[in-house]
């Protein structure tokens, strides 16, 4: 031990503080490396993060403007359909003024809409309430004949 002592105090202050400098920049530099190491990896991280993040904002974006198309394709339809209600309310209106006005000017017409419809003509307006497609099938397979049957006469 005393060997070692004297070696280290024959080294002079200038060399011993040299040494200890070069110790505390290299330990200063490695630590300054693995930061640099972890920014990177971090960095590399977040680029992942983000582009993961614009392609799920894109994917949303398409999800959007799909739904805004189709929402203002659904408002035209809605618009047509309104156009067509009104100009089909028009016409019936029109139509059925026009009747009140023939019916009200002619009196053959007048003692005719006065009179009671044919039984025919009753069972065709008598039905029950369709309200589904299964319903209407079943409706027409129950139908009632027009006519009722008449008896068979052997001539």
């Amino acid at each position: 031990m005393a060997l070692l002592g004297r070696l280290l105090g024959a080294i002079p202050l200038k060399i011993w503080l040299a040494l200890i400098g070069t110790g505390v920049v290299g330990v200063g530099g490695w630590f300054a490396w693995q930061e640099y190491r972890t920014a990177l990896t971090d960095a590399a991280a977040a680029r992942q993060a983000l582009d993961a993040a614009q392609a799920e904002n894109a994917q949303r974006q398409l999800v959007i403007d799909a739904l805004w198309q189709n929402a203002q394709r659904l408002e035209e339809q809605r618009q047509q359909l309104n156009d067509t209600k009104a100009d089909l309310e028009r016409t019936a209106s029109n139509r059925l003024t026009r009747l009140r006005e023939l019916i009200h000017e002619n009196a053959e017409l007048r003692a005719w809409a006065g009179t009671r419809l044919p039984d025919a003509v009753i069972r065709l307006r008598e039905r029950p309430a369709v309200t589904g497609a299964a319903d209407y099938r079943q409706a027409l397979r129950d139908a009632q004949p027009m006519q009722p049957p008449r008896e068979r006469t052997d001539d």
